[in-house]
């Protein structure tokens, strides 16, 4: 979750107002500070390639006839130079309390216009709106390619992650070696299909937070960490009755190769229970490989952790509309309060506005 104080978490279960401000940015300077953002959207999905998107319009009132639309390189808004921090303020009586929501790389400048007006004699600029759209700075790394093909560092994944993407990263999962001979690609995307196969290799999935760093979200999601609220007006579009059973597999076998290509044979299966190989559901079996598996240990590890993975990630997801909260973020475990039966999941898509209301959706766990 973003930042914040314990007081803002009472605030966000009761009634509270919201405005959006941003802070915009050349390199590490601040060049523009707390300019209200108007008729914006915020949107993310784990399953995207570039995590989070959006748009808004910049009103800036000019101090000196000053003007904000920019003209190709030039200007405080270019797409060329700027990132922008959107900054969220609610507020609930005396309470006032700011969070940021990260930042973000200005893609694009949809339209632009000065507001004029005549003063002594002279036409002078008194207001700029500037409309952009925006990602998540995982965009700079899709967009910065490899010159030509490498060899990633085999010791540890994060310090590959560092090495390649030039940004902070925060060790959200036990480190691994990169084990195999994989090569990053001189090709369209490839510095951040690299940095998903390396997220692979840790086991989840590789996001830019809130404070600009990259985590990895992992397979499997871990214990709560906050809240989302229905309210009278929120609804919940409840998937949970889809059973699908193709991909519950109980046995797992696995063929790979030894450094001088031999063959190493592996098997991981479920001996108990309802989903014993033994039992009515008989067996589902899945092949699996690997050129990163080199020994016997790592193929009967490997097996087992397919395995357990095709168990344990029986999931459905939940659509949810409910009050706008800017404290969670993508990966954050969350329960759902408010509704009719406890409900708790990963956030794996969003969608915020002007509005009130979010819309949100939890992966749930099924039950097996």
């Amino acid at each position: 979750m973003r930042q914040h104080s314990a007081e803002l978490v009472e605030v966000l279960s009761g009634s509270f107002t919201r405005r959006l401000f941003v802070n915009v940015f050349h390199g590490s300077d601040r060049v523009l500070e707390d300019v209200p953002f108007r008729s914006w959207s915020f949107d993310g999905a784990k399953s995207s390639a570039v995590k989070c998107s959006g748009t808004g319009t910049v009103v800036y009132e000019s101090v000196a006839g000053e003007s904000l639309v920019p003209e190709g390189t030039k200007g405080i808004l270019s797409p060329f130079r700027a990132r922008i921090e959107l900054v969220m303020e609610i507020s609930a009586g005396d309470f006032v309390e700011r969070v940021s929501l990260g930042m973000f790389r200005v893609t694009d400048v949809k339209s632009a216009r000065d507001v004029t007006a005549v003063v002594a004699g002279q036409t002078l600029v008194v207001a700029s709106e500037v409309t952009v759209e925006f990602r998540s700075l995982d965009e700079d790394v899709r967009r910065w390619g490899f010159r030509y093909p490498e060899q990633p560092v085999p010791d540890s994944c994060y310090d590959e992650l560092r090495r390649i993407t030039g940004m902070p990263v925060e060790e959200t999962l036990p480190d691994k070696p990169i084990t195999g001979t994989p090569t990053w690609e001189a090709k369209q995307d490839g510095r951040l299909e690299a940095v998903q196969s390396v997220a692979d290799i840790l086991g989840g999935v590789a996001v830019v937070n809130s404070v600009g760093a990259w985590e990895i979200l992992p397979d499997i999601a871990g214990e709560p960490v906050g809240t989302v609220r229905l309210g009278d007006r929120g609804t919940v579009l409840d998937i949970s009755d889809e059973i699908e059973t193709d991909t519950v597999y109980n046995e797992v076998i696995g063929t790979f190769e030894d450094a001088d290509r031999n063959p190493i044979y592996a098997i991981a299966q479920v001996t108990v229970g309802d989903l014993s190989i033994d039992s009515s559901y008989r067996p589902n079996t899945r092949y699996y490989s690997s050129d990163k598996v080199r020994t016997q240990a790592e193929a009967d590890a490997a097996v087992q952790a397919v395995l357990d993975y095709s168990i344990g990630s029986q999931t459905y997801d939940v659509l949810i509309q409910c009050h706008i909260n800017p404290l969670v973020e993508l990966g954050d475990v969350l329960t759902l309060t408010g509704w009719k039966r406890p409900l708790t999941g990963e956030l794996v898509k969003f969608s915020m506005g002007d509005g009130a209301l979010m819309n949100v959706t939890l992966r749930a766990q099924r039950n097996l």
